[in-house]
């Protein structure tokens, strides 16, 4: 992997853990969302589908 490859992988999954850091800026509101679940939970899912697509895309480009 060249240096640029590593630097951009690393940006993103540090970009990544810096979006599930999310009570460092942000306070969620006790009132529930869309079907009625905290907001906080899609935060939470949507963190975790990037980070899923992430890994996939890693994956793919590296080790195949």
């Amino acid at each position: 992997m060249s240096k640029k490859n590593k630097l951009i992988w690393s940006t993103i999954f540090i970009a990544i853990f810096l979006l599930s850091q999310d009570y460092l800026f942000t306070s969620w509101e006790g009132r529930p969302s869309f079907l009625g679940f905290p907001n906080w939970i899609a935060w939470f899912a949507f963190v975790h589908l990037v980070f899923i697509a992430a890994m996939y895309i890693f994956a793919k480009k590296h080790w195949h």
